[in-house]
C-alpha cells in the first residue's frame, strides 16, 4: 500500500513539464512513465509525480484548507500535484529526497504542501 502528499495550486501555474524542469534543476533524476514522472536519487527510493486536476480537487483542497489561515486561498486550487510514496517509512528514513520532490513541486507551482500522514499544510 503507497502514501501520497500533494501539492495544491492555482489553475495554470505549473504543468507536468514545468514539474520535470524543477525536479531536475534540484538535481533529481526524473523519467517520464505513462503520463506521470518517476523520480529519484541514486540509492534513495523511487517517487511518482502526477497531476490532478478532476473535479474532485478542488473540493478535496477546500476541504484541507478549511478553519486554516489558508482556507481562502486553498479553496481557488484546482489542481494538484500527487506523490506516491511505495513506503512511507523508508521514505522517512531517507528524507531527503522527499524534501527535495516537495520543494521543486511547490517552486514549480507555487503551490501548498500537504501531508495526510500528520495533516499538515504548509506554504508556498
Amino acid at each position: 500500500m503507497s502514501d501520497t502528499c500533494y501539492i495544491f495550486f492555482r489553475p495554470g501555474k505549473a504543468t507536468l513539464e514545468s514539474a520535470e524542469s524543477s525536479l531536475m534543476e534540484y538535481g533529481l533524476t526524473v523519467d517520464r512513465a505513462d503520463g506521470r514522472l518517476v523520480v529519484h536519487l541514486p540509492g534513495s527510493p523511487s517517487f511518482m509525480v502526477r497531476l490532478a486536476n478532476a473535479e474532485h480537487v478542488q473540493a478535496e483542497a477546500a476541504g484541507v484548507g478549511a478553519g486554516t489561515e489558508h482556507e481562502a486561498e486553498m479553496s481557488a486550487c484546482t489542481e494538484r500535484f500527487e506523490i506516491e510514496i511505495e513506503d512511507l517509512a523508508e521514505a522517512l528514513d531517507e528524507i531527503n529526497t522527499l524534501m527535495e520532490i516537495q520543494w521543486a513541486l511547490q517552486e514549480a507551482s507555487g503551490g501548498f504542501l500537504f501531508l495526510p500522514w500528520n495533516a499538515s499544510l504548509s506554504k508556498p
